[in-house]
């Protein structure tokens, strides 16, 4: 092509130029054909010049020595040209590859780092591999990890790259590629890294595991302790005052008259409602969390359900006045009225033992979109230096120790009630003092 290109100007321009020409060739050679042919190429210009257009013509003999310098440094730069052009085309394809690489291990890491578990890590993994290597593969997680698997299977095939974590085997990458990949080339190569960060990814999750196991551990016997501690605690006090008033009733010499039997009768049974009503709570609290029941939900009328709630409190009001706001048009909630009902008992509860006997109570309801906010305020003391959220803690109360009773399980049955429902309950303190708590329930449209 350069001594077509050439022959016909042949008479018009300097022999320079011509070699110029057949440069350009050696150099297009060496950018499209490699190494091999780019090296022919540059020889078989050399010999086409001398053939065609150096005196004697036609003819390889050199008559001037200046020609045979020419056609030796002519050889000498087109080789050297077409070499450089080479590497440096194998230099721009190493690196866009591993351009492409960093970008697929990038992609892949970006997807596993949110990957909650190890079912989720291998199911994103598993296109970012099969991309890399042009074929199929699989993440297989491995339900018993044995030592035995640790070594790589390779055949032109089929792949199988264990995925190992700490001292046991995650899970094995499989892997059907559409071409063998040879190991220790660039495919291969890329093969390992892909396997590694799914590794990582599968060993992050295994640990994450292990610590939300141990944390749930170290929380179940934290509560254990807790429970154990706070029931023997509150139930010392009333079996006392049972025990002291079965004792003197037991008594053969002891004379009790009617009013005294009926004064410790009534203690025994006070008592023994109290020990009932915070065994009734720990069960009801444990039921709530564990939600293996759903609630028993239906269209409650909320006027109705307040209603109840302060009826069923009432007889532990002294001078405590209670206001209740509820607009008469205010839609029917899909709830389970019975827990609605134990909420707001609980929270007039809270109010009657820690607010003097003359502390206003009012309980309001609004809807908010498709929300509705149910607010118990008063205006007692508040919540001191307490922080109100932590009230919803369990075993958290307002005053650690003192006359007022309890096991600081109210207000934790109260979120947990709000929480079966799809809603939640705040504690903050009123701006003119007091305690306010805001209960949110979701409102379900009736069909």
């Amino acid at each position: 092509m350069c001594t077509a290109a050439s022959y016909p100007v042949f008479a018009q321009i300097d022999a320079a130029n011509i070699i110029m020409v057949y440069l350009l060739g050696a150099t297009a050679a060496g950018l499209w054909l490699g190494r091999g042919p780019s090296a022919l190429c540059a020889i078989a210009n050399a010999a086409a010049f001398d053939y065609f257009f150096v005196p004697p013509r036609f003819s390889f003999y050199v008559a001037e020595s200046q020609y045979l310098l020419t056609l030796i440094g002519m050889m000498i730069v087109a080789l050297v040209i077409s070499n450089l052009v080479v590497s440096i085309r194998r230099q721009t394809a190493a690196a866009a590859a591993r351009e492409r690489r960093t970008a697929t291990l990038y992609a892949m890491c970006r997807d596993l780092a949110g990957a909650p578990d190890a079912a989720s890590i291998a199911a994103l993994a598993a296109p970012h591999v099969a991309a890399a290597v042009d074929g199929r593969a699989v993440v297989e997680l491995a339900n018993e990890p044995s030592a035995a698997a640790s070594d790589p299977i390779v055949d032109p095939h089929l792949v199988r790259l264990p995925l190992v974590g700490g001292e046991s085997v995650n899970a094995v990458l499989v892997v059907r590629p559409l071409q063998a990949i040879a190991v220790g080339s660039d495919a291969w190569n890329m093969l390992e890294a892909l396997a590694a960060q799914v590794a990582m990814a599968l060993e992050r999750a295994r640990l994450a595991e292990v610590a939300a196991e141990s944390r749930a551990a170290a929380e179940r016997a934290a509560l254990r302790n807790t429970l154990l501690a706070s029931i023997s605690h509150d139930l010392r006090a009333p079996l006392t005052a049972i025990a002291g008033a079965g004792c003197l009733i037991a008594q053969e010499g002891a004379h009790l008259d009617v009013r005294r039997r009926k004064t410790l009768g009534q203690l025994i049974e006070a008592k023994a409602r109290d020990m009932a009503e915070l065994l009734g709570n720990v069960l009801e609290l444990i039921r709530l969390e564990s939600a293996t029941v759903p609630p028993r939900a239906d269209w409650q009328s909320m006027e109705e359900l307040v209603g109840a709630a302060v009826r069923q409190t009432i007889h532990r009001f002294d001078r405590l006045q209670v206001l209740c706001e509820i607009p008469e048009d205010l839609p029917m909630l899909f709830v389970d009225g019975q827990l609605i009902r134990q909420l707001l008992c609980n929270l007039l509860e809270n109010a009657v033992k820690y607010t003097p006997p003359t502390t206003t109570i009012r309980i309001r309801a609004v809807m908010e979109t498709d929300l509705l906010r149910l607010t118990v305020e008063d205006d007692g003391p508040g919540f001191g230096s307490v922080l109100p959220e932590r009230l919803f803690e369990k075993f958290e109360r307002g005053q650690k120790e003192g006359s007022v009773g309890g096991a600081g399980l109210g207000l934790a049955i109260c979120r947990a009630v709000a929480r079966v429902h799809g809603g939640s309950i705040h504690a903050t303190s009123r701006s003119g003092g007091g305690a306010r708590f805001d209960i949110i329930l979701p409102q379900v449209k009736e069909a």
